[in-house]
């Protein structure tokens, strides 16, 4: 992840690429555990006392029966451009912004600490980017499968008419709450273990790991990171259904709040603490892959592009 490269045009555009193809590939492979996620974390009811998903397994039973498999995809066309556009943007600000600050004091001896604020200020970038098409792919999952929105241009549009510019940034403060750690911590994580497993593996720290050790190294990475401000997760996509309640009726009840610090008190005084963590388990599955296969990816294309092809 951390490349030692020229910051010419073609590596600007290298990083970018790469960024925006690995979180499309991610998004394919890992869009249905999104949906399991997110469903959870709008479900109000208690899951012993009249929810509707009780487990990840007893989930997808339930939702393949009553929505066929074309569920599972809810909203992956806005999640595809979500993910090449957080994708492009993050990556491509991480790296710049890394490079710049590769010779301030305050980093020389202390790598992690760079990362980390590197990381933490190109996951906020690029969330204030993409946060419009998250908004709508989080209404297509919530949505009633007969009403609501159709598409997510009409969805924008609809959005834009009946809730004006603030209806795009809806859970934008959460968003950038949990982000900026997040991502951070993401970076800084994937960079701390994969020294630390080359220096005990007597891999040179100027070398690659393998894909597959890589894999490890993102998804433990994505689950410290995640876990860390889960609750702010959650409020996001609450917050983001607000004022779409005529669109969801086909499971729970609606949740309804004024802002961030409601949205979280009103879900620990009716749900207990608890249920700042509805949806855990999905979501620690989901982003142990998700940060793994996009890491993994983004280094595993950044690699291809910079070998040279001309012996084929």
């Amino acid at each position: 992840m951390d490349h030692e490269t020229e910051n010419t045009v073609g590596e600007q555009v290298k990083h970018a690429f790469s960024g925006g193809l690995s979180g499309a590939i991610t998004r394919a492979i890992c869009q249905p555990l999104d949906v399991l996620k997110i469903r959870f974390q709008l479900q109000v009811e208690s899951e012993k006392r009249g929810a509707k998903y009780h487990s990840i397994f007893q989930a997808v039973r339930l939702m393949y029966k009553e929505e066929g498999v074309r569920v599972f995809w809810k909203g992956h066309l806005p999640a595809q451009c979500l993910s090449v556009i957080y994708g492009i943007s993050q990556f491509w600000f991480y790296e710049q912004i890394n490079y710049s600050s590769r010779h301030i004091a305050l980093f020389e001896n202390r790598p992690d600490l760079r990362h980390f604020i590197c990381g933490a200020a190109a996951g906020s970038f690029a969330t204030i980017i993409a946060n419009p098409i998250d908004v709508v792919r989080t209404r297509l999952i919530a949505q009633d499968r007969t009403k609501g929105y159709r598409n997510s241009f009409q969805g924008l549009k609809i959005m834009m008419r009946e809730e004006s510019y603030r209806g795009l940034f809806r859970g934008l403060w959460p968003s950038l709450l949990q982000i900026a750690p997040m991502s951070g911590g993401q970076f800084m994580f994937y960079n701390f273990f994969g020294d630390a497993l080359k220096q005990y593996l007597g891999v040179k720290q100027s070398e690659m790991l393998p894909a597959w050790e890589l894999l490890g190294v993102g998804a433990l990475s994505g689950v410290c990171a995640k876990f860390l401000v889960y609750p702010l997760d959650l409020s996001k996509k609450r917050m983001q259904i607000q004022g779409f309640a005529k669109h969801r009726q086909t499971f729970g009840k609606h949740f309804i709040c004024k802002g961030l610090v409601d949205c979280v008190i009103m879900t620990a005084k009716h749900e207990g603490l608890k249920g700042l963590y509805k949806g855990l388990g999905p979501t620690m599955l989901k982003s142990g892959m998700t940060t793994a296969f996009h890491f993994v990816f983004y280094d595993e294309i950044v690699k291809f592009l910079t070998t040279d092809h001309h012996h084929l």
